[in-house]
């Protein structure tokens, strides 16, 4: 560092010269202002001071001062030089900070497209075990019961309603019902079952997806049933097989961010129940007659072998009743083979509604039915007969414009007291009838040795 000394060794004049050398860094610690300000402030002030007060020599005076201004300037530049320098680098600082949160937020969008893709994949192989698991299953309540125990583990709802249609005469009604709850209710409450027919209602301008809620829809929610606390959504969904409405799913309290969830398994479950529609159509098809939706005769011998067996076992009695349309060639001739249909359709209803569900009845013939009344009497049969000869006698059979009344002659066997045969005691019924028609028709006959 360069010290200018007075010639005469004036101390003073010395520690001025320190002092202005020392505070000349200030233009680097200093505001722009304070710098350019002590430039002619050292010449208007501090050089008369050294000069008429301290006495010092003119030149030194001014080599003092020009060293200061000297310095002053150079850190002044300097500063300027690291503060752009400095400016410089933060801007290269925050642009790298910018790109390096630019790829945090490309990672952790990467890691939720990941986690979503995982859950994704992991919905698709529950759908696909599932669906694995239900095809594996030939009944309604055997494929609901996978279904139900998917949606215990999946989704988070309060009870959930199946309910499966039938179209027998053109028009969709509830046919039988399923439920499964996602914990069952320890006092029963909401126990009670959906209005199938306010549910219906919901589809009648056309199927779609219904979504309700307690605080929007809560008589909507009445109307169908739904009282109770507790509920506060309620999506019903259509399941179509062929663009027609096979079944209703009804599921409470269901999160609607698992609605689309949801809608993607019904739309499988729907596929499973057009399985299972199909199988039951073509079971019903190989033991049913298509007319009369009564046993074919393979099957209905099928049923009186096993009933056969079951009696012999348990030493219980059956009866067989043969019946047979009177007169009914001449209405085919007179009325033509669809007034004749009609009419076997109609007679085969009045005998299933004269029978018990356990009882057995089969299309034998053309005009003829067959009938097994298990664990019942001769006599217990007669009454039977009787009831079902004085239906159809007093039913008005009505086919297209045509009116008509016909009556039915009918014939009874008993197992063990006529034969123990299965075709010994089919024969006995069909020879009682025989007798019944000779009898002047309308009447019923009991098998006689």
């Amino acid at each position: 560092m360069l010290v200018i000394i007075h010639p005469h060794g004036d101390m003073f004049y010395v520690t001025m010269n320190i002092i202005l050398v020392f505070i000349a860094p200030g233009g680097y610690l200093y505001s722009n202002i304070f710098t350019y300000a002590s430039i002619p402030v050292s010449w208007l002030i501090v050089y008369p001071a050294l000069v008429f007060i301290f006495k010092a020599d003119a030149a030194n005076a001014a080599a003092s001062l020009l060293l200061f201004n000297m310095l002053t300037l150079v850190y002044f530049s300097y500063k300027n030089v690291i503060r752009r320098q400095k400016a410089s680098l933060q801007n290269i600082l925050n642009k790298n900070i910018e790109e390096k949160q630019g790829l945090n937020d490309e990672r952790d969008r990467a890691i939720r497209f990941g986690n979503g893709i995982k859950i994704k994949e992991a919905e698709i192989v529950n759908l696909y075990e599932i669906t694995r698991k239900m095809s594996e299953h030939l009944n309604f309540r055997d494929i609901f019961h996978e279904f139900s125990l998917f949606l215990k583990e999946n989704f988070t709802f309060r009870k959930c309603d199946l309910m499966i249609l039938d179209r027998t005469d053109g028009k969709p009604v509830i046919d039988r019902s399923y439920r499964v709850w996602q914990k069952d209710p320890a006092d029963g409450s909401g126990a009670g079952s959906l209005n199938g027919k306010k549910v219906m209602d919901l589809f009648k301008d056309g199927p779609r997806d219904v979504w309700l809620t307690g605080k929007d829809d809560a008589k909507v929610l009445k109307s169908l049933g739904i009282e109770k606390n507790g509920v506060e959504t309620l999506v019903v969904l259509p399941l179509l097989s062929e663009h027609k409405l096979v079944g209703v799913l009804a599921l409470e309290n269901l999160p609607k961010s698992d609605l689309e969830r949801f809608i993607i398994l019904a739309m499988q479950f729907a596929l499973e129940i057009k399985k299972v529609l199909l199988y039951e159509m073509v079971e019903k098809l190989a033991v049913t007659d298509f007319l009369t939706d009564l046993y074919v005769r393979r099957y209905f011998y099928e049923r009186l072998d096993e009933e056969l067996q079951r009696s012999r076992r348990y030493n219980f009695e059956f009866a067989v009743i043969m019946v047979d349309i009177d007169d009914f060639k001449k209405c085919n001739d007179l009325y033509g083979h669809m007034v004749g249909d009609v009419v076997i359709k109609d007679v085969a209803r009045i005998i299933k509604e004269s029978v018990r569900d356990i009882d057995i009845v089969g299309r034998y013939g053309g005009e003829e039915f067959a009938i097994v009344l298990p664990e019942t009497t001769r006599a217990s049969a007669r009454q039977v007969a009787e009831r079902l000869r004085k239906k159809v006698e007093e039913n008005d059979f009505k086919a297209y414009d045509v009116k008509l009344k016909l009556t039915v002659s009918v014939g009874i066997a008993a197992y063990p007291n006529d034969s123990t045969d299965r075709n010994d005691v089919i024969d006995r019924a069909d020879e009682a009838l025989y007798r019944a028609k000779k009898s002047g028709k309308n009447v019923v006959c009991e098998y006689k040795r």
